[in-house]
């Protein structure tokens, strides 16, 4: 499907579409997170194989990001609190549209409160199907070399490493990267859906990492197929968020 169509069809559902109250999830200026879910369970094939749909996971993420205002690409630098956050496969951007964005904002909002700020910075690598089947093998040393250099540049800042999909086997290789004296400056490490799952993250305490995973998410399992509880995390944005703030 090509993606201006695919636009087009999201903007018309998306006037006829009616308000959905959620009190569970609610972000001042974001869309309510049940009538975005529901978009995409509306528009993205599921029970199918990643290699298979890859390309219409990355134009209805850049569709629905197009439409609700949801930026795909964070590259923020140091804050009191800083974010590296590694994107799942096929994702847009550099931290996607369908989880990442939704912990940051209502982290960002949660820090605010205690005056607080929050920097985001994506991390770029190619997010690629045979990445993900590959283990992403090399992006973990990546990630880790950015973590270290930031923390350098800004020793004050609180770390928080988090990851989506792919991504969460980027974090895991990261930790294992990084030296014991780096990682013990991590403050705490949050994976949605999470493929190394039945795996610890090294060279940190185990209070300090939350692995989000949904029942009947195959990617948990290391699997090939996607589920539409692969792709509703941002129900989590909040849960993740109160986690974060009692480590930071």
């Amino acid at each position: 499907m090509r993606l201006l169509p695919l636009i087009s069809v999201l903007i018309a559902r998306t006037a006829l579409a009616q308000p959905v109250e959620s009190r569970e999830i609610s972000i001042a200026g974001w869309p309510d997170v049940t009538a975005f879910l529901a978009m995409i369970a509306d528009i993205m094939p599921v029970n199918h194989a990643l290699r298979d749909i890859c390309g219409v996971i990355t134009a209805g993420e850049l569709a629905i990001s197009t439409i609700f205002g949801i930026p795909t690409t964070e590259n923020d630098g140091c804050g009191d609190v800083t974010m590296f956050f590694a994107r799942g496969t096929c994702d847009p951007g550099n931290v996607g549209a369908l989880t990442g964005p939704w912990f940051f904002k209502v982290l960002e909002d949660k820090l605010k409160r205690s005056g607080k700020r929050l920097a985001v910075n994506g991390f770029d690598y190619p997010a690629s199907v045979d990445g993900y089947l590959n283990g992403s093998k090399g992006n973990g040393d990546k990630l880790a070399a950015k973590i270290k250099s930031t923390i350098a540049a800004c020793p004050n800042t609180k770390v928080v490493i988090g990851g989506y999909s792919q991504g969460g086997m980027v974090v895991h290789d990261a930790a294992k990267a990084l030296d014991a004296q780096t990682m013990s400056k991590v403050n705490a490490v949050v994976i949605f859906g999470d493929p190394y799952s039945k795996r610890a993250v090294e060279k940190i305490d185990k209070s300090k990492v939350k692995i989000v995973c949904h029942k009947g998410d195959n990617i948990c399992d290391n699997g090939p197929i996607i589920t539409f509880e692969h792709l509703n995390y941002a129900l989590d944005a909040f849960s993740a968020a109160d986690f974060v703030m009692t480590k930071v």
